[in-house]
């Protein structure tokens, strides 16, 4: 595992661990971070600000099945997909016993495959069908993709995957236009949580002010 990789574990475990002066990623604030439950199905996905010397890096949470739960992924430099499994016990997190936590990457279908109303290459299936629901509730800023100006058909496609001499699936137009998802840049996550924690935090003192107010010593 190279240095760059190994960092943006380590920052991920920071997440979720936390550290001396920030409290770790709980089971609840995850499911806030991920959209659950309102956001779709499983896996609810969410995607990380970008990190040093990788290429991206992807939270799947499996709230329906506890052997999963929670699965952390890392694409390289080169493109090649990095997982690690990750459980809540209660209190924290922890990798399954008797396991290091390293999982296979799934296998990637070498075409174009089709979720909904857009293609995905280089995705695993569960990748395209959590892009896709991520599509559609506009939560996928900076997602690469080929759009047909003759049919306005969208293939989305990973870093690890070529592009090059893609023909469109539904009409077979050969001249695709290379395109990216606009969208607003988005807060560490550390930093949003711990911005959170304040506001809570206020919102309880003042609670507690009022209450004395009214109720006396």
């Amino acid at each position: 595992m190279d240095r760059d990789l190994e960092a943006a574990f380590r920052r991920v475990e920071e997440l979720l661990f936390g550290g001396p002066s920030r409290p770790g990623l709980t089971l609840y604030d995850l499911q806030r971070l991920v959209g659950y439950p309102a956001k779709g199905k499983e896996p609810y996905v969410h995607t990380l600000p970008a990190l040093p010397g990788v290429q991206a890096v992807r939270l799947y949470y499996y709230p329906e099945d506890p052997e999963l739960e929670l699965i952390v992924e890392i694409v390289d430099r080169e493109g090649k997909q990095h997982l690690r499994h990750f459980r809540w016990n209660g209190v924290t997190w922890e990798t399954p016993k008797g396991k290091k936590g390293e999982l296979k990457a799934t296998a990637v279908p070498q075409g174009p495959l089709k979720v909904g109303e857009d293609y995905f290459l280089g995705f695993a299936p569960e990748e395209a069908v959590a892009l896709e629901a991520a599509l559609r509730r506009g939560e996928a800023p900076g997602l690469k993709y080929l759009l047909c100006p003759r049919c306005r058909t969208r293939i989305f496609y990973a870093y690890s995957a070529n592009p090059q001499g893609l023909a469109c699936p539904t009409c077979g137009n050969p001249t695709l236009l290379f395109k990216t998802l606009a969208g607003e840049e988005r807060k560490d996550p550390l930093e949003a949580l711990a911005e959170e924690q304040r506001r809570l935090r206020l919102a309880l003192e003042e609670l507690l002010a009022y209450l004395k107010r009214k109720l006396g010593p």
